[in-house]
């Protein structure tokens, strides 16, 4: 029987990974998140100072276009740095949710897991801009100005990490079968409905 996997995508300070996590917690399943960067780069025997960190969630670009000869046999040579860390991390999911129910946040997993495998859900975690932008002055100790920058920011990158390697709108909501405001819900419901959809997938 295929493993239950839910996929996050989420705009930034909508509280996506903080749903996540809590929804991992009481479900008592695996979190995937941040650390699916540092568990690709051992998966493929790669130097972690290779600047795979800056790479991580962006689409290719010529700043990143470095070729990359060390490594294991996981590793495609010749590849810029971001599609290098790409398809580890892909190879590295699919392999995850061959073992295990869990949760995968960004990272395109939605696009890259095959419904013939893996029963899983994707879900796209919102919010107002104002309500994103304050969940992120009080998260990073930021000023309104820089905190409106840096939310701008990551949701381009984002999108365009989205867009580049799987060819699809990253807020066309035809990609995702539930959407959750995060401030109309708020955390808590968010939580219980993504575990209730999870306890009834089949």
């Amino acid at each position: 029987m295929p493993h239950k996997v839910i996929c996050i995508n989420r705009r930034c300070g909508s509280g996506g990974h903080i749903i996540g996590e809590m929804a991992a917690n009481e479900l008592g399943i695996k979190y995937y998140d941040r650390n699916l960067l540092d568990m690709a780069l051992e998966y493929g025997g790669l130097d972690k100072a290779n600047g795979f960190h800056k790479a991580d969630e962006k689409a290719t670009s010529s700043a990143f276009y470095r070729l990359q000869y060390k490594g294991n046999e996981k590793v495609v040579k010749g590849k810029p740095v971001n599609d290098t860390l790409f398809q580890l991390q892909r190879d590295l999911m699919r392999e995850i949710t061959q073992k295990e129910d869990c949760i995968l946040v960004g990272r395109c997993a939605d696009f890259i897991l095959d419904r013939k495998k893996v029963n899983f859900l994707s879900v796209f975690v919102t919010a107002p801009f104002d309500f994103r932008v304050r969940q992120i002055m009080e998260q990073n100790n930021l000023s309104k100005h820089e905190a409106v920058i840096h939310t701008k920011k990551t949701d381009k990158r984002r999108s365009d990490y989205y867009h580049y390697f799987t060819k699809r709108d990253w807020t066309n909501t035809k990609n995702y079968e539930i959407i959750l405001n995060s401030q109309a819900l708020g955390f808590q419901n968010c939580t219980k409905l993504l575990c209730d959809c999870y306890r009834n997938l089949l």
